[in-house]
């Protein structure tokens, strides 16, 4: 530290070898702190005016160009290097292979639904679009004015735009990723057909290539919020139709430029721009106030009215182009073959709709309007029944918006919303009704009891997802109880498949993110027995929902390990054997997910992974993995991890240390709230979004990175066997390591020390004036009787004990990961949680620098300090501006008065000074605390 003292550690290099020196300290003194020793350092040398904040934000914002470049890297190499040869040819070799097999087989194979890509609105739009555009570009193509461009953005001040963020502005997003997936899912089928008409040059216009499907949520999905109103929903549809038809009839129009006019195919596209300008003014009038029933009764009137130039159904399409391919040249037919694969996907919307609501919402319509009780402990037996009895009975009842106008319930006004979209927008659209938290076999089939009322059921695919601690354990008698019912089996029938969704993110919030995958593949795989056992001849569709970052669901590797990991080998086998086809989903959430799609180049990469996994062959050495056969041992692993992870999610110290001020670590990154507006208190109220960003930003992913070491301490062997010989327990210990890599108990350790009293009373110790001593106590009365250090340290011990445990069990592994290594991987990290504590102690002294403040404020110095405290700054920047205004420019209207008055009235009648040195600093901070949260998710690989 003396080393340090008359140069401050302001570069990368020179704040990572000053950390590398305090680490040799530690067998010296076991209770050194690198991270904190950087920290007050920092901090000191801006007390004495040896560094200034603006020499921190520097250092800032050079770490964080590192972290997003590697982030970049990262990126790249799962993009296929952005190469776009090299990232079809995967899928070309697999689709050759399927040729080599008959045209029978390869029909078969092209035409079988295998499911699709999902694109939601979670909150990970941390990033501004222009931060992420400039990222998406650096991972495209890589140069010296790429990377400026990205340190550019990285100083700019996005605290506007992340407050800006609207439901609007994310919808617009997605729509552009939807563009260039859809630009993606041409060229598939393009490749599709270039491996047939080679293979099979007498008879590959017969093919109909069935497209992975493409999904989407953002403005329908009503999970915990109240604020899409059902108006906005139907606009978005709406423009969203006029969007997809624009650009069949530009793409059209595009075909019959370079092929010549041909019969039919003029009119269908003077058609397809005709509806296209109705549909706009469709959504031009229900973008108006529907709470006025003048406005209503005209949008209304005019949507059902169905004009002559409306198109209702997609099949108006495909007919047209199945009339026109058996004459058309070769070229012209294998374009149009692929433009009806393109329609049949998307039917007449940009992306196929999700609607989500809670299981609650749909509890309380069979509450309240059946009398019907669903939360009896007999998994709903009686209220099931009951509603069973409803469903076949139900008779389907006329809607129109009137009725969708008055309706105050939730989920009836949903399935009023499907009616009308179905009888007025899109018919052939399947639309998928997801029930979020889903716990009752008796909340789906109330649900079906609904459709049926609506009369939708036939297009629309109900799906309970499965989630919570008490999902994981009965989803598969969940199923097993719903599919006794032979109303329900006769539904799936008639659908011809079963939908399910499984919710990575939040089964990881509560019981671990390895044991949550562990509990997730075992539902996948009851679900599948207790399908196959009815021989109903139909699929089992999965959409296993997940985020970009490992606490959530994502492997952090290729796509293939990726998407195996969601659906695993030995799934995939057992439902073949079972003979049971299974269509997967996934999902890709918010701005984070929206990058594999950010470019044209970016989308063909990650559909063409796709591509290989859904047209991928069962891997038959999933078949002898000891992890399906040492059942005994696999599964007390899981049920003591999940034990541990379930007493750290009640802890009262995990909940302290996941409120207060680390959710102020955490930026608005969404239009929807980080927190539940209604329900449980503490950890469960906290979104899983928002639970994993706060890890983040503390460096402990602890989701991920614990509970392994406690996990079966007196089986230590037989585990390290275990994860040795079988690939699917490597994988998942694999995921914890990685995240063990990202995890910093010094760090965590840093952020007790900021807020422990005894910190500030040693600083005011040393301090040569009583004024500034002063400062130092005045923090020290506000954080006194605050537990955050107590319980910050009180985690950082249960999770030293827990980690060490696994260092020492992955220590004795084949493949042992580096401990040096991972000490070296994570200096940058600690350069920004030290920059960022030196700046929140500055900003602590700050505060305690402050003057009396006058009780009309209705505010004191000290509840300013604790503002500081929960991170607070644009509030208390807020707050001192209007205690301690400016001084007014002298060219007002008050230089209008003639009588003479003082000449220096622009100082003495305002609050220069506190402005210069304390309120301007203050703002400072809060900028460059919110850069470092940025730059902290990179290394994470997403926000959350």
């Amino acid at each position: 530290m003396n080393k340090t003292s008359s140069t401050p550690p302001l570069t990368l290099d020179a704040a990572q070898e000053f950390l590398r020196e305090q680490a040799q300290r530690i067998d010296i003194d076991p209770m050194t702190n690198s991270v904190f020793a950087l920290t007050q350092t920092l901090f000191r040398d801006m007390e004495d005016g040896r560094a200034s904040q603006a020499g921190l934000t520097a250092l800032a914002n050079e770490v964080h160009l590192e972290l997003i470049d590697e982030r970049a890297s990262r990126f790249r190499a799962q993009h296929a290097g952005a190469d776009e040869a090299a990232a079809w040819a995967p899928l070309l070799s697999r689709l050759e292979e399927i040729a080599k097999q008959g045209f029978d087989a390869f029909a078969e194979a092209i035409a079988q639904e295998r499911g699709g890509l999902v694109f939601t609105g979670h909150p990970t739009f941390a990033l501004s679009t222009e931060l992420r555009a400039a990222f998406a570009s650096h991972v495209s193509k890589p140069t010296k004015a790429s990377r400026a461009r990205l340190a550019k953005l990285i100083r700019a001040d996005s605290r506007d735009w992340n407050q800006a963020i609207s439901l609007y502005g994310e919808h617009e997003e997605v729509q552009t990723a939807l563009e260039n997936a859809a630009h993606a899912q041409r060229k598939m089928a393009e490749a599709i057909l270039k491996i047939a008409r080679t293979s099979f040059p007498d008879r590959w216009r017969e093919l109909r290539p069935a497209m992975p499907t493409l999904a989407c949520w953002v403005g329908y999905d009503l999970d915990g919020r109240a604020d899409i109103h059902w108006s906005q929903s139907l606009t978005f549809r709406l423009t969203e139709k006029a969007m997809q038809l624009e650009r069949y009839a530009d793409r059209l129009g595009a075909l019959l430029a370079a092929h010549g006019k041909v019969p039919g195919l003029s009119g269908l596209a003077r058609r397809l721009a005709a509806a296209a300008r109705l549909t706009r003014s469709h959504a031009e009038l229900f973008a108006k106030d529907l709470t006025d029933a003048d406005n209503l009764v005209a949008a209304a009137n005019a949507l059902t009215g169905h004009d002559q130039h409306v198109i209702l159904d997609a099949a108006e399409i495909t007919a047209v182009l199945d009339s026109a391919i058996p004459a058309a040249s070769d070229a012209l037919a294998a374009d149009l073959i692929a433009f009806r694969a393109e329609v049949a996907a998307q039917q007449l919307g940009t992306a196929r709709i999700h609607l989500r609501v809670n299981a609650a919402q749909v509890r309380t319509v069979i509450n309240r309007d059946l009398g019907l009780e669903t939360e009896d402990r007999e998994l709903g037996r009686v209220a099931l029944a009951e509603l069973a009895q409803k469903a076949r009975k139900s008779k389907p009842v006329n809607v129109n918006f009137g009725d969708l106008f008055m309706e105050q319930s939730t989920a009836r006004r949903q399935f009023m919303m499907c009616a009308q979209i179905l009888k007025h927008i899109d018919a052939g659209s399947v639309i998928r009704f997801l029930i979020a938290e889903s716990e009752n076999p008796a909340t789906v089939m109330g649900a079906l009891y609904l459709a049926r009322q609506y009369g939708v059921d036939e297009m629309l695919d109900i799906s309970p997802l499965f989630e919570t601690p008490e999902a994981l354990e009965t989803g598969g008698r969940f199923i097993e109880r719903l599919l006794e019912e032979p109303e329900f089996l006769a539904y799936v029938k008639e659908r011809g498949y079963l939908s399910i969704q499984l919710g990575f993110s939040d089964a990881g919030r509560f019981i671990g993110q390895v044991a949550a995958d562990m509990a997730i593949e075992r539902i996948h795989n009851l679900i599948s027995r207790a399908l196959a056992a009815k021989h109903a001849d139909v699929d089992l569709l999965i959409f296993n929902t997940h985020g970009e970052s490992m606490g959530r669901g994502a492997w952090p590797g290729t796509f293939e390990q990726r998407f195996d990991h969601l659906l695993t080998p030995w799934t995939r086998a057992g439902a073949e054997m079972r003979g049971l086809n299974l269509r997967h989903e996934v999902s890709f959430q918010g701005g984070d997910g929206y990058l594999h799609f950010a470019t044209p180049v970016l989308a063909d990469a990650t559909m063409a992974a796709w591509g290989v996994h859904i047209f991928k062959p069962v891997d038959e050495a999933s078949k002898t993995d000891p992890f399906y056969t040492r059942t005994d041992l696999v599964w007390d692993f899981y049920r003591a991890l999940r034990a541990w992870h379930e007493r750290l999610f009640v802890n009262p110290d995990y909940g302290r240390l996941l409120g207060a001020f680390s959710s102020g670590l955490t930026v608005k990154a969404g239009s929807r709230p980080k927190r539940r507006a209604a329900g449980p208190t503490g950890p469960r109220s906290l979104r899983a979004i928002s639970h994993n960003a706060t890890l983040q930003q503390l460096s402990v992913p602890a989701n991920t990175a614990a509970g392994i070491g406690s996990s079966l301490q007196r089986e230590t062997e037989r585990l390290v066997e275990l994860i040795d010989t079988s690939p699917r327990m490597r994988h998942l210990v694999f995921l914890a390591a990685k995240a063990r890599g990202l995890t910093s108990l010094p760090a965590l350790r840093g952020y007790a020390s900021v807020y422990d009293p005894g910190v500030w009373i040693a600083h005011a110790r040393m301090m040569k004036t009583e004024s500034g001593a002063a400062a130092y106590r005045a923090v020290y009365y506000a954080l006194r009787a605050d537990e955050t250090a107590v319980s910050i340290n009180r985690i950082a011990n249960l999770l030293s004990v827990d980690l060490r445990r696994f260092d020492r069990l992955t220590a004795q592994l084949q493949d042992a990961p580096s401990t040096e290594e991972r000490h070296e991987n994570r200096l940058a990290l600690h350069v920004l949680h030290a920059v960022r504590q030196a700046l929140m102690m500055r900003a602590f002294a700050l505060a305690g620098r402050l003057p009396r403040l006058s009780e009309r404020h209705d505010a004191s110095a000290r509840d300013v300090v604790n503002m500081i405290a929960e991170m607070r700054f644009a509030e208390v920047v807020e707050l001192l501006s209007e205690i301690f205004p400016r001084a007014r420019d002298q060219d007002t209207p008050l230089q209008a008065l003639t009588e003479p008055g003082s000449q220096t009235r622009s100082t003495s009648y305002g609050y220069e000074r506190i402005h210069k040195d304390i309120i301007a600093p203050l703002d400072e901070i809060g900028r460059t605390l919110h850069g470092i949260s940025l730059a902290i998710t990179h290394a994470y690989g997403a926000f959350g």
